[in-house]
Formats: C-alpha cells, structure tokens, sequence
C-alpha cells in the first residue's frame, strides 16, 4: 500500500489530491510519505487564499499614504480699503491653503469689515469628502473634490474683486467669532487672517494710536473687562498680509497681536506679509 492510500487520499477531490501527491518525497529506505497531513496542507491552502485575496483588495489602499487627521480651518479675509493693494496676494495665499486641504477637513472662510461680528455671515463652508473604498468611484471621487476646490476659490475671488467702501477692520472680533466657532470641536483647528493686521474699529486704530506696552495693558484689561477676550486654546493661527508703513510700526502691531494670542490661550503659527508654512 503506498503512502497516499495509507493516510486515505483516495477519497480527496481529484485537484487536491494531485497536488498532495506531488507533495510526496522518498524517506529513507526508499519508501515515500506525504510532505504534511491533508488536514495541515489544506488550511496552508486555505491561508494562501486568503491572503491573495486580501492582497487584491487591498492593493488600491496600499498605494496611498495614511491620510492626515481631519482639521477645522477658520479663514477670515480683510475687506477693509487697506487691504485692497493685497487682493491678489490673497487669492495666490488662498490658492495655497486649498491645495493644502485634507480629506475630511471642515473650511468656513469670513470677512474682516466694520461690522465684523454684528454682521456675520460665512461666504462659504464647505467639507472635503473623504474616499470610501467600498462605495467610491475614484474618478468621480476626484472630480467631485477638484469641482469643491473650483467652486471655493470662484467664490472668494469674486468676493476679492469687489470693491466696497469699508472704511474700517474689526479683527478683534475676527478671534471672537473663531472662539464661538472652534469651542465644542475636537482635532486639529486652524485659524488663517488674510489682513494687514491694522485694527481700525471704534475702540482702536492701529495707524494712528502710538502702540506701546502700557498701550497693549490697557487695551488687554479693557477686553478683559467687557468680556471680549477670546479663549482659543488648541487654535494654531497665520497670518498673512501684515503690513505698516514703517518697521517701527509693524513690529508694534506684531507685538500686540503676540500678547493678544498668549492672553488667548492660541497659538501663533507665523505672523507676516506672506503665508507661511501654513500645514
């Protein structure tokens, strides 16, 4: 009797019995056994399926990088007549933070104006879809976010090219709206003002008032006073489009914004002309 009879391969379908046969070597003597027991090598076949068949489905995912964790992105854009030199840097800054957008990631873009949270009202809000594998076409996937991006950077440009009076920028209360907004959020929350920084409201003009320490004290004791202070703990701000007429001046207005963010609890990311880093 040979070795196959003897552990009853005879009774094995005919594909696996042939394989396993030809799994047989010579022992020594000259007599033959089978490599492993048709039990063991079946579950080996088993397992090789499985894995071929998770490998195929995995495949398209493994091609990609682990995605980024979602975040919430504040963009509020000055529409003060200061900033109107600045529009087209805007829109080139905005053009960085959409290619910059991760699945997942919430966005609210708002205006700075004279009426900035009495009059508040989003431009545009938006989610960028995330790609489900079992339920997603790619390619309309792909689509569907370029059209998001499209549409979001159509939107804020019109709103650029316009050309409103508005004499004065209460960005203050840019960072109160944002405290309102970002409070019951969870992950990562980023704030980016696209404004020359030069708060011009009825409390404050940074063009004309002589920014000093004992300046930025009061100024911080009265918000405090009046309940403006926002608490921006685990917000990551930019800004972009800083300017002053003199160095002297910028780096005043520059210091009141850093004390104003550390009383805020938020976290000043970079603070220039230009956006920086922004990630």
């Amino acid at each position: 009797m040979t070795a196959a009879r003897w552990y009853g391969l005879h009774t094995l379908p005919n594909p696996v019995s042939c394989f396993i046969r030809q799994r047989t070597v010579m022992a020594p003597h000259g007599s033959s056994f089978p490599f492993s027991s048709p039990r063991r090598l079946l579950m080996r076949l088993a397992a090789l399926l499985l894995c071929g068949t998770t490998g195929i489905l995995l495949l398209d995912g493994c091609t990609e990088s682990t995605p980024a964790p979602p975040r919430s992105i504040m963009i509020f854009i000055d529409m003060s007549l200061s900033t109107v030199k600045d529009r087209d840097n805007y829109k080139t800054y905005m053009g960085t933070v959409v290619s910059k957008l991760n699945p997942g990631d919430k966005l609210t873009v708002c205006k700075i104006i004279d009426l900035t949270i009495a009059d508040f009202t989003p431009l545009y809000q938006t989610e960028i879809p995330r790609f489900d594998f079992w339920k997603d076409n790619r390619t309309l996937h792909q689509r569907l976010v370029v059209k998001i991006h499209d549409n979001l950077i159509a939107s804020v440009d019109s709103v650029l090219d316009s050309r409103e009076r508005i004499e004065k920028s209460e960005i203050i209360n840019s960072f109160l709206i944002c405290d309102q907004f970002m409070r019951n959020k969870g992950g990562r929350k980023a704030l980016i003002l696209l404004s020359d920084m030069q708060e011009c409201s009825t409390d404050y003009n940074f063009e004309k008032d002589r920014i000093s320490a004992e300046y930025v004290d009061n100024a911080i004791l009265t918000l405090r006073a009046k309940g403006r202070m926002p608490n921006l703990h685990g917000v990551e701000v930019w800004v972009a489009g800083a300017y002053a007429k003199s160095t002297e001046q910028y780096f005043a207005v520059q210091g009141f914004w850093n004390r104003f963010l550390g009383e805020a609890d938020g976290t000043l990311r970079s603070y220039s002309h230009a956006l920086l880093e922004f990630d």
